[in-house]
């Protein structure tokens, strides 16, 4: 049985309504650093969301999937920092969540 091959990947269309380019996706993920203190799961998918942001630029339903990523990072990261969490959903840890960092 042959080995299907996959194409090289090419831009998306819609990419080029933010970037000129496929280098211009780093910078436009450059400042997207995972904060000091972050549990290492979340910081795991915050740096998969990040990458997934960055290929968007051939397969643009990805920066979806890297927004969902990164509410699971939010939800990992209250659930660490809530007393008390346990399996409430997450638009109740939200609610509870302080105003800004400690």
């Amino acid at each position: 049985m042959p080995t299907q091959r996959l194409p090289f990947p090419v831009p998306d269309d819609r990419a080029h309504y933010f970037v000129t380019g496929y280098t211009d996706m780093h910078d436009l993920v450059e400042d997207l650093v995972v904060p000091d203190g972050v549990p290492e799961a979340a910081a795991t998918v915050l740096r998969t969301a990040r990458e997934l942001l960055r290929q968007s630029y051939y397969c643009y339903e990805f920066s979806t999937v890297a927004v969902m990523h990164s509410l699971i990072a939010v939800e990992i990261v209250l659930r660490d920092r809530i007393p008390d969490a346990g399996k409430k959903p997450l638009h109740q840890l939200i609610s509870r969540a302080p105003t800004r960092a400690p």
